[in-house]
C-alpha cells in the first residue's frame, strides 16, 4: 500500500483496518473511530490512514444511539461488539441486508453504513 501511495502521490486516499498490529507498519493514524458514533449500535474500534477530512461524530453518547435488540451482547460488557457476532446477525442490521456475508469474518469486514456514509459526506470536495 505505501508503495503505490508514493508512487502515485493521490490527492486523496483512505486505508480502514481494525486497531491492530497494521500501525506497526504504518504508524499512527490520522483518525480512529467506534461504528456507534456514527449511528451503528455496536462497537469496533477501526483506524483510517490517508488523506482526508476526519467526518463529524454524529453520537456523543452510547445511550442516545437507537438500538438494535436482538444483536448479542457478551456477559460483562454493555455495548454488542461486531467482534463477537454470527453472520446471522446481519438479519438485524438493515443497512446490511444488501451485502453478501458467506462467513463470519466476511460479515464482521463490512465497512459500518453510518461511517461510511458520514466518511463519504465529509470528503465528497475534498
Amino acid at each position: 500500500c505505501r508503495d503505490i501511495i508514493k508512487l502515485c502521490k493521490p490527492q486523496f486516499y483512505a486505508i480502514e483496518n481494525p486497531v491492530g498490529h497494521l500501525r506497526k507498519f504504518l504508524g499512527k493514524p490520522n483518525y480512529t473511530f467506534q461504528p456507534w458514533w456514527f449511528g451503528d449500535p455496536w462497537t469496533k474500534r477501526t483506524d483510517v490512514w490517508g488523506k482526508f477530512n476526519n467526518p463529524t461524530r454524529i453520537y456523543e453518547e452510547w445511550e442516545t444511539v437507537p438500538k438494535i435488540k436482538e444483536l448479542y451482547i457478551r456477559p460483562g460488557r454493555t455495548k454488542p461488539s461486531i467482534a463477537f457476532l454470527h453472520k446471522s446477525a446481519k438479519r438485524y442490521i438493515p443497512s446490511f441486508k444488501c451485502f453478501k456475508a458467506e462467513t463470519d469474518a466476511a460479515f464482521r469486514a463490512i465497512t459500518p453504513q453510518g461511517f461510511a456514509k458520514w466518511f463519504f459526506e465529509a470528503n465528497t470536495f475534498y
